[in-house]
């Protein structure tokens, strides 16, 4: 867990590594996600570049260096080979912002501004399963041949609360990830 310095700014803590269970108030232990591994919210921008400009200048935001990764990803429309173009924010607490890719759940929607909140997990296969158990549908997912999904998985529930669930190991050292990656 990071901390602030005595100038406010916030002090990254040590790797992360496997999810502590937080307990509720009245007893009992986190049932699917943990609240400490929500690591960003998602928004996706018709234009990306824009977007990282105007929020630079209206909050200071800083960036990492635009990501661009084709991957195979399962949907209720069939696969489809996704381009994916986003970044990061350096600051906490993270956004992460994605280029719109219309026909697919990362459409920009006008008006609507979050589109999902992200969270690591350590077993991805396992979470998905108990989130659709939870009412969580699974709406895409980048998944093996065995349609387990690896990477990430995005589920929805009925009153439209978008979860995006990723492979903690995929980053490693997310702080270091963004410090390595800044523009």
């Amino acid at each position: 867990m990071g901390k602030l310095d005595g100038k406010g700014a916030f002090i990254a803590g040590p790797t992360r590594g496997q999810a502590v269970h937080r307990r509720r108030p009245g007893g009992g232990v986190t049932d699917i996600l943990n609240a400490d591994d929500l690591y960003h919210t998602g928004i996706v921008v018709s234009d990306l570049d824009a977007a990282m400009t105007k929020l630079t200048r209206v909050s200071g935001h800083q960036w990492t260096t635009p990501l661009s990764l084709t991957l195979p990803v399962e949907t209720e429309a069939g696969q489809l080979d996704v381009e994916f173009r986003a970044t990061y924010s350096l600051q906490a607490p993270h956004v992460e912002l994605v280029q719109e890719i219309p026909g697919t759940i990362w459409a920009s929607v006008p008006g609507n501004a979050a589109h999902h909140l992200g969270f690591f997990v350590d077993d991805l296969a396992k979470k998905s399963s108990e989130l659709a158990g939870a009412g969580f549908a699974r709406e895409a997912c980048a998944c093996a041949e065995s349609q387990a999904p690896v990477v990430f998985a995005y589920h929805k529930d009925p009153l439209g609360i978008r979860i995006e669930i990723v492979d903690r190991s995929i980053f490693g050292d997310f702080y270091q990830f963004l410090q390595e990656n800044r523009q």
